[in-house]
């Protein structure tokens, strides 16, 4: 029997296609995605109880949400199939001015329509390529940012770059020559719109008020002469390395953790499922520590990437990246011995092509387990008696490469009962080419001619708690100073105060404060604090959206704008920026809306949101690939166990690890 949590089986997903066919027959289609619609939490909370007692409950109904144009339509479609009882459930038809994510096909067929357009191939004699040179352009399909309240056409942007002409490499790094003009491609009326002018200028050129279009580019010379190639790929540098030694994960006696069901994963105490979408990526559902729940489900809801330089038509390259393209639907095959080291296990994900050709893209999430360095140690100074302990982590990863950049996504499990998300950004920082020997304020120079704009990476983490229950209560922890009183005569006092939240919000962090979110059960307390059990998220304070207030930016990105939201859990409510991002002007349906309700969150089944991100002024550094730049968000059990929960953890030595001393000559062979 297929689990409720799983993602859709491929034969699923082909008779989902089927029902969509059957529904506009003659017709042509272009599908987005289809994926399980979750059931309702209420019926799922019952189900699980009853999996965990031993029992077999009766599977709620399997739900295929679909998503596509009828392409004589020219409107998005919304249709739901019940699997289980092989019918259609609903169907809806959205407004013209809704879109939904952009496709690797939709992006293709806009390189192709406007490469060698007679426009485009004009735009680039007049910055100096011959007919040769022009043909063999590259173009990266881009979101085209919403920058206006009224409905904006379906279009891609092309940003446009040309090969490196030293080497002819057809991986080679393109990015460091780009061409200073956007094709625009309107998508459902299937044709070239126009060509936009880029701003090539330096400081003292934006001082001088100009016009749309503004031309800085030096006349009779071709205007890239002056980039260089920067190439990434090993075998295009002069030398590599020599003294890097291998270095073998062996777990001879195999991993510690067991998958059953496809999904459910078994590590220490640990027990939790491993779920897979086109929208979200990687989910984790249903988790449990020692037979304990903890939360329901965790998920990456959004990220909004808004670049700094408000010279058009660049100003509107602000991409989300998850409700624009999708997380799933850009997930990487990841490969033993490069994305990840160890014993491994992998799990695959199941696609829909805009054909509706079902795929299964292999090894989109790898399970490992990981040293992470020490869980705890004391040494008590008396006898010198040291007891170690080593922290073992299993590591859920999914790697998405989204045009330019990857992001690298891991939750981190451990042996204390907690669970750490980490993001890692790399990839290749996005470039427009600026003058000889110009700088802008707007971003920096990261090789010649390539200016690498200041921009913003904006993430939104769900977490959706069960702290020993689906009755949950947010507290706001803060440190504060007690004055010089009777009881603080040498003024060293402080101490740490909480505040229930009672009504859906949104709050930011405050430093000094020390403040923090933590998630109790008011109806559950610890034997040993008396206070609730709970868990606390240790989360980063980082800048938030510096577009200004009253920007269509800032409104289409309102989850960007707060660290914190609470909300009252409803079924469907997914995505902290909104269900349709791409070239909205507002955010709609997203954190916003959902902490406008006003509901009461105290001892109900709440949602906490959090958003954090990245401000990234380029360095010359992260050039030509950039070095994966690294978030940390932490879920801790506060109060939640009698003790330490990990003192059970086996100590760490010799015999288990078989360490070498390189220095004494000592091996492990013991």
């Amino acid at each position: 029997m297929v689990h409720p949590l799983s993602q859709l089986s491929t034969s699923e997903l082909e008779r989902a296609v089927q029902f969509i066919k059957k529904q506009h027959p003659g017709k042509t289609l272009h599908i987005k995605s289809v994926y399980s619609e979750e059931p309702a939490k209420n019926v799922m909370i019952e189900y699980l109880q009853a999996e965990k007692a031993g029992k077999k409950p009766t599977c709620p109904d399997r739900v295929a949400h679909c998503i596509y144009y009828v392409m004589e339509e020219k409107r998005v479609s919304e249709l739901w199939v019940n699997l289980t009882e092989d019918k259609v459930s609903k169907y809806a038809q959205l407004s013209r001015g809704v879109h939904p994510p952009l496709d690797m096909v939709e992006g293709d067929i806009a390189v192709k329509a406007c490469m060698h357009h007679p426009q485009v191939l004009e735009a680039a004699k007049r910055c100096g390529l011959n007919d040769e040179e022009a043909k063999d352009l590259v173009g990266d399909g881009w979101i085209y940012g919403c920058d206006r309240e009224e409905e904006v056409p379906r279009y891609v942007m092309l940003l446009v770059y040309a090969k490196n002409p030293a080497n002819r490499h057809p991986d080679s790094n393109h990015y460091s020559i780009p061409m200073p003009f956007v094709p625009v491609y309107d998508v459902l009326e299937q044709r070239f719109d126009r060509v936009d002018w880029c701003a090539t200028g330096g400081d003292d050129d934006d001082a001088v008020v100009r016009t749309f279009n503004y031309n800085t580019r030096p006349e009779g010379v071709k205007c890239t002469d002056h980039c260089q190639g920067n190439e990434y790929l090993p075998e295009l540098q002069e030398k590599l390395r020599t003294d890097l030694k291998p270095y073998n994960v062996v777990q001879p006696e195999g991993p510690s953790f067991s998958v059953e069901d496809d999904n459910l994963v078994h590590w220490q105490k640990w027990r939790f499922r491993v779920g897979f979408n086109p929208r979200e990526g990687l989910v984790i559902h249903d988790v449990d520590y020692d037979g304990r729940n903890t939360f329901y489900r965790l998920s990456m809801s959004e990220m909004a990437v808004p670049y700094g330089d408000p010279r058009p038509p660049l100003h509107r390259k602000m991409a989300f990246d998850f409700g624009d393209v999708g997380a799933g639907n850009c997930a990487n095959e990841l490969t033993l011995g490069c994305d990840c080291l160890g014993t491994i296990k992998y799990f695959d994900g199941n696609l829909v092509e805009p054909t509706g050709k079902v795929v299964t893209r292999k090894n989109v999430i790898c399970m490992h387990e990981q040293d992470d360095g020490l869980l705890w140690k004391h040494t008590n100074y008396r006898t010198n008696r040291a007891a170690v302990v080593r922290r073992r982590i299993l590591v859920i990863q999914a790697i998405l490469t989204v045009a330019n950049y990857e992001y690298i996504f891991n939750w981190h499990f451990d042996q204390a009962g907690g669970i750490t998300l980490q993001i890692r950004a790399t990839g290749i920082v996005s470039t427009q080419l600026i003058d000889e020997g110009k700088t802008s304020q707007w971003g920096n120079v990261v090789s010649p001619g390539a200016l690498a704009t200041s921009h913003q990476h904006i993430f939104n983490m769900r977490i959706d708690p069960a702290v020993d229950g689906h009755k949950n209560t947010v507290m706001v922890q803060e440190t504060q100073a007690v004055p010089w009183d009777e009881k603080n005569p040498k003024g060293t006092g402080f101490k740490n105060v909480g505040k229930a939240i009672e009504k859906s919000c949104y709050l930011d962090s405050d430093i000094q404060a020390n403040r923090y979110l933590k998630i109790v059960n008011e109806n559950k307390l610890n034997p040993i604090s008396g206070k609730p059990v709970g868990y606390k998220i240790i989360g980063q304070a980082t800048p938030m959206l510096y577009a200004q207030p009253g920007s269509v930016a800032r409104k289409r990105a309102a989850f960007a704008t707060h660290h914190y939201w609470v909300s009252k859990y409803k079924d469907q409510e997914l995505y902290g920026g909104g269900v349709w991002t791409n070239q909205s002007a507002n955010e709609v349906g997203g954190v916003a809306d959902a902490v406008a309700r006003n509901d009461p969150v105290r001892n109900e089944d709440v949602v906490v949101w959090h958003s954090f991100g990245l401000t990234h002024h380029p360095r010359v550094e992260d050039f030509p690939v950039m070095p994966a730049e690294m978030l940390n968000i932490h879920l801790v059990p506060n109060d939640f166990f009698t003790k330490n929960p990990s003192i059970d953890v086996p100590p760490s030595t010799q015999q288990m690890n078989r360490s070498v001393d390189v220095m004494e000559k000592r091996c492990c062979n013991l």
